[in-house]
């Protein structure tokens, strides 16, 4: 865990944005020549990696503001800018960088569903470096735990101002490892696919399920936590909510896809 990677001159370099910039940089580099291969636009995808990165930013930072710490930023407005002191929410970057590729291959009137069936074969090394930033950062921590794999975080990361000393779940390497296991599964069923939108389909039921579960994990209750009572002992997150919408996306596009959307004939 190295919540400042390194430093230029006075300035400290973070983990967390340099491990998504990296990944997001791989991935768009990746998936340029999937696309070349599968006679897609290698331009589209560049202009997808480009829409991502900076609508990435702006929804992560949008869910953090609306669902985690509301009062925080409602008290003293100019806080939404001070981006090096933190705040953001995967789930968001996830949700508008989407958003912008739908309306993206409207204007540009090509086909959604092929590109993003290429497209997210490499989400799934996005996600990766996301975590890779948590664990050096020591965000998205678990609960404390008596597991014999856990996490102990070191002075300086966020999960040790609220568990110094103490062992806690891996959420982060848990993460992790689903984002290897989907993006193995996603390479594997791109080449057998029956019809467009399986693999995103596919995509969206396996994040759904991994996420919804490891979330089970997670002890970081400012990412908003409800209804406990109907829920023990943990309630439900809103990273779950948006999981349940995620897989039921996902269970929809696959039954419609394979009727209306055919791969041949």
């Amino acid at each position: 865990m190295r919540p400042i990677l390194f430093y230029i001159g006075d300035t400290p370099i973070y983990p967390f944005f340099l491990t998504i910039m990296v990944g997001a940089l791989i991935a768009t580099f990746v998936a340029a020549r999937m696309a070349r291969k599968a006679g897609l636009s290698p331009v589209a995808i560049i202009d997808m990696g480009i829409i991502a990165m900076i609508l990435s930013v702006i929804g992560s930072r949008v869910f953090h503001i609306l669902f985690e710490y509301p009062m925080y930023y409602w008290e003293h407005p100019m806080r939404v800018f001070d981006f090096l002191a933190g705040g953001f929410v995967s789930l968001g970057a996830y949700i508008f960088s989407a958003a912008g590729w739908f309306c993206y291959f409207r204007r540009k009137q090509l086909p959604i569903l092929p590109y993003f069936d290429l497209i997210v074969r490499v989400v799934p090394v996005v996600m990766f470096f996301v975590r890779l930033g948590c664990l050096l950062t020591g965000c998205c921590y678990g609960r404390p735990t008596d597991f014999f794999f856990h996490l102990v975080f070191k002075p300086g990361s966020t999960a040790y101002y609220f568990h110094q000393d103490t062992p806690l779940h891996a959420s982060q390497v848990y993460a992790m490892a689903c984002s290897i296991v989907i993006f193995v599964v996603l390479q594997r069923l791109y080449h057998r696919r029956k019809f467009h939108g399986q693999v995103l389909a596919v995509y969206l039921m396996c994040a759904g399920v991994t996420r919804f579960l490891f979330e089970f994990t997670r002890g970081d209750v400012d990412r908003g936590v409800y209804l406990p009572e109907i829920f023990p002992p943990y309630g439900i997150s809103t990273g779950q909510i948006v999981m349940l919408l995620f897989f039921g996306v996902g269970v929809w596009l696959y039954r419609t896809g394979r009727r209306r959307y055919p791969l041949h004939g």
